[in-house]
């Protein structure tokens, strides 16, 4: 409430102070006018939280297929942790990073990464590394040819 009545009284002051800078004219009234639609908006915020319509949450969960976003993450993310891997470690490996649409949020839920070679020294390297970035459910193994 505190916060309410000092916005709402800053507003108004500012309001004054410009319509006493401004000079008379067509530009005074016109600014006067914005001014004080600003002020009654502003006035009316504790108003307009009484009609719960919908919730914010809500309605931004129409408008966005996550699912295909979450897809194109995991793409993107994939490609980028293959070019890593490939200039830490130099070998050709296949990265699957799933991500989904969390709590609220993208997060990487799973990776997944093939070698070319049976290097069990290397598996083990590649799967530290991984887990030092902070990754979570990996997976590395040597592809069957």
């Amino acid at each position: 409430m505190k916060v309410y009545l000092l916005s709402a009284a800053g507003v108004i002051f500012l309001s004054v102070i410009v319509s006493l800078l401004i000079p008379e004219g067509k530009l005074h009234k016109s600014v006067t006018f914005v001014m004080r639609l600003i002020c009654i908006f502003v006035l009316i915020q504790p108003i307009t939280g009484l009609f719960n319509i919908k919730e914010s949450g809500a309605l931004t969960d129409d408008y966005f297929d996550y699912q295909y976003v979450s897809g194109v993450y995991s793409d993107h993310q994939s490609g980028q942790l293959e070019i890593l891997l490939n200039k830490e470690f130099e070998t050709e490996t296949e990265c699957e990073v799933k991500v989904d649409y969390v709590e609220g949020e993208f997060k990487v839920t799973e990776v997944r990464v093939g070698l070319k070679e049976n290097n069990q020294k290397l598996i083990e390297r590649i799967y530290a590394y991984l887990d030092g970035l902070g990754y979570i459910n990996i997976t590395v193994y040597a592809k069957s040819s």
